[in-house]
């Protein structure tokens, strides 16, 4: 993932398999447990990474995942310790030194991994609970997912209710693990029938002030170049709003109105002058149902209004957009906007910048 002030491995949390490289080993007869060791160290440093991991894409959800607790990790250093000061071998040297524990921020969605792999840099691993197009509101994690928290340096989430099948697991998060939760901190908006909406991430200059307050989470941990990194990113964070407000000038302020699936876009309605008219499915969650009456409603206002698209989500079917499509006739485009994940390779929606540019890039074509 390339980001503003550069960006360390970011993983997602599937299952995976790791083969290490081969190596010669110098000495007959411990060569057999030098290589074991080195290997027991190789695996507890790698975690869910692979040797190659230097690419920018998430990891499918297809490919196998294997996660070493930290405590192997302590083990691999306290065997090499005993066996260097048993042997003498200056080899054991490099596989101490590689023994070394590194940063790990755990983030609940590939959205929170994009902030977090922006500020996080090189300096260490970034990994990401919730899979590439997977919902938000509905994602309830395996053991070993869950069991990943508890070695984390830091945890971010989102909050105020978008992670609702991850709650119980967070909440249960030991009390010497750091716990951030974004939305809260980034002055929340309301839904329209009240309640803190969750989506801050719509609106590009909240996620710039959200970069800052994970540089200064991670400067409670020790110090590094995270705020550095975070104003770079809220830099681009920036440049990525006026790139947005550029996209829009084409779409009439008289049009600005929307119907989408859920109410996921209020930050940028807010942001950008626009209007929710109605949303398909009811409320601030995608785990509600609407019922036949609140579908005959909203196809009432959108008739009186005249819009020209309802907006759906890649997390989500857009079975009920398109029926209440239907009912309006051939006019009305059902448009699939980037929402709760970024989108895999290829999508245009791989990091946070490209998915709000390109989800502006469809809004203006569909209304402007």
């Amino acid at each position: 993932m390339k980001l503003g002030g550069g960006a360390g491995p970011v993983h997602s949390l599937q299952r995976r398999n790791h083969v290490p490289s081969s190596g010669g080993v110098a000495h007959a007869g411990l060569g057999e447990f030098l290589l074991d060791l080195s290997l027991l160290d190789w695996h507890c440093q790698m975690g869910v990474s692979s040797l190659n991991d230097n690419d920018s894409h998430y990891r499918s959800p297809d490919e196998d995942y294997n996660i070493e607790s930290r405590n192997m990790r302590a083990l691999a250093r306290l065997a090499a310790a005993v066996l260097c000061l048993s042997l003498g071998l200056a080899a054991c040297a490099d596989l101490s030194s590689g023994a070394a524990d590194g940063l790990l921020v755990v983030a609940t969605t590939s959205i929170l991994g994009d902030i977090a792999a922006g500020v996080v840099g090189d300096e260490g691993e970034v990994e990401v609970l919730i899979p590439i197009g997977v919902d938000a509101h509905d994602f309830s994690p395996s053991s070993q997912q869950a069991s990943l928290l508890a070695g984390a340096d830091l945890v971010v989430a989102n909050g105020l209710g978008l992670e609702a099948g991850l709650e119980d697991v967070l909440a249960s998060v030991d009390d010497g693990v750091r716990m951030l939760e974004l939305a809260p901190l980034v002055e929340p908006i309301e839904f329209r029938d009240g309640g803190p909406d969750p989506h801050f991430w719509m609106d590009p200059v909240r996620v710039g002030n959200a970069a800052l307050l994970v540089a200064s989470a991670l400067d409670d941990h020790h110090p590094g170049g995270w705020q550095e990194r975070a104003a770079a990113y809220a830099g681009e964070m920036e440049a990525t709003d006026q790139e947005i407000e550029g996209l829009l000038s084409s779409v009439p302020q008289d049009q600005r109105e929307m119907v989408t699936n859920h109410e996921a876009f209020g930050y940028f309605a807010d942001r950008y002058g626009f209007e929710i008219l109605g949303v398909v499915i009811p409320g601030g969650s995608t785990l509600a149902e609407p019922s036949s009456s609140e579908l005959a409603d909203l196809v009432a206002v959108m008739n009186q209004s005249g819009t020209s698209a309802i907006f759906a989500e890649t997390t989500q079917p857009s079975s009920l957009a398109e029926a209440v499509a239907a009912e309006l006739g051939d006019d009305v485009e059902v448009v699939e906007l980037f929402t709760e994940s970024l989108g895999g390779p290829g999508s245009g929606a791989e990091t946070l910048r490209e998915m709000l540019v390109t989800n502006a890039g469809r809004i203006s074509g569909a209304l402007g």
